[in-house]
């Protein structure tokens, strides 16, 4: 009975890469969300995060040298301190944490990236925000993430 009702709370999200639909990921019904363009974020109570398709690259580790570009509109000077393995959407995916300051007003901070694959496209999601901010708010990220399924 609990199951019901927890999944009764959630929604799917579909993410667009390449003007189809890419992906989906189960999200509070109570998140507030915004494309424009690649960029999509999404604000629930505990947490905003940011997902970018990149549409022009086949791998994660390609992405890998370009995170400070695409993050730059939110987090900038970001410098990895670590790089780890994980699994979304039933593929390697690269968990990749560091340091930087925030884009709106040059705070330091800290930022939680996640570079994956769902079916055939490549993503960015990313958690920030001053001080060890970014490890809290990237645990609901990386729950959502979980549920990531290419499409």
């Amino acid at each position: 009975m609990f199951a019901r009702v927890v999944a009764a709370q959630e929604t799917n999200l579909t993410i667009v890469a390449g003007g189809t639909p890419a992906m989906s990921i189960k999200i509070p019904q109570s998140a507030n969300v915004t494309v424009t363009g690649d960029h999509t974020v999404v604000q629930t109570k505990e947490t905003t995060f940011h997902i970018w398709s990149l549409d022009k690259l086949k791998t994660s580790e390609e992405a890998l040298p370009q995170i400070s570009d695409i993050i730059k509109a939110e987090f900038v000077n970001f410098k990895p301190d670590t790089t780890n393995q994980m699994t979304v959407a039933d593929a390697p995916a690269l968990h990749i944490s560091g340091k930087g300051n925030e884009a709106d007003d040059g705070d330091p901070g800290a930022a939680q990236i996640v570079l994956f694959t769902a079916g055939k496209h490549v993503f960015a999601a990313c958690a920030h925000g001053e001080f060890d901010d970014a490890v809290r708010r990237s645990k609901e990220m990386m729950k959502m993430l979980k549920s990531a399924r290419g499409l």
